[in-house]
């Protein structure tokens, strides 16, 4: 019998190790130590998101599934992430004065990106919000919880051929929170309605149709510190178009909507004082 108890103990024990192992992997405070520009590189992504997630993202989404309720009973519920995106339009004289930050990153159409670090980030959105040709037009903001989708949108609605259509300003946005960090998935559009009239005849009146413009698109993951952000503007033209820009700033709010569970009658809170 010693033998086959030794087995089931040795059995019991590589489980364990099993599942400390899978814990520390999906850990979100394995990478902690990564300062505020660890791992500041863009990945820009089609804007379909047809593509399917890669092999490890799908290992990974797995295991963190698997380990939720143990992680929760250990350590609470998960941080809510206090999201602010702030869309501006930058006029020719704004381009001209050079008010976007240095672009670490540039996407096949042109479209330019960076990271910022919290302290960088502060300083650069008090600077454009007092230059001249800058309009910071909408900022809405949103409570997210880690690798649950959230959107920030400030839209409306117009009639195109009897059925509501939306535009304005949206942003799809799902994070982990990785210590400090942030890996962030981003996928962002400005339209706007427009109203195209087609020129009279002797037989017609002049008519008028409504469609949805795109005014500015983009699709990328980056890593970014708590109180950091990640910009996004199209490339300048160089004639009378307005050029966008948008500013993503995550910040990790410690447990404000679900507290960490009570603990149990009798047992005595941290920092009161002993009888």
């Amino acid at each position: 019998m010693k033998p086959r108890v030794h087995g089931e103990k040795k059995t019991c024990f590589d489980a364990i190790r099993l599942v400390c192992l899978a814990f520390l992997l999906a850990s979100p405070n394995s990478n902690a130590a990564a300062g505020d520009s660890a791992g500041a590189a863009i990945t820009w992504l089609p804007l379909t998101q047809a593509s399917p997630p890669s092999k490890i993202a799908g290992l990974r989404r797995d295991i963190l599934t698997f380990l939720e309720p143990l992680r929760r009973k250990l350590f609470g519920d998960p941080d809510v992430v206090l999201a602010t995106a702030y869309f501006i339009r930058v006029s020719p004289p704004g381009v001209s004065l050079n008010v976007f930050p240095s672009a670490t990153s540039t996407n096949a159409d042109g479209t330019l990106a960076c990271v910022l670090s919290a302290a960088q980030f502060s300083s650069y959105h008090q600077r454009i919000q007092t230059s001249e040709g800058v309009d910071q037009f909408a900022a809405p903001r949103v409570g997210a919880l880690e690798r649950v989708r959230a959107t920030l949108s400030v839209s409306r609605t117009v009639q195109i051929g009897g059925t509501n259509a939306a535009y304005g300003q949206t942003v799809d946005l799902v994070h982990h929170v990785n210590g400090r960090n942030l890996d962030m998935r981003v996928i962002a559009d400005v339209t706007q309605a427009v109203t195209n009239v087609l020129r009279g005849t002797a037989d017609a009146p002049a008519t008028e149709s409504i469609s949805i413009r795109t005014l500015f698109q983009s699709a990328l993951e980056a890593r970014v510190s708590s109180g950091g952000g990640v910009a996004v503007w199209t490339k300048p033209t160089g004639g009378n178009e307005k050029t966008y820009l948008l500013l993503i700033s995550p910040v990790i709010q410690t447990n404000v909507l679900s507290p960490r569970p009570a603990a149990p009658p009798g047992a005595r809170q941290p920092g009161s004082p002993t009888r």
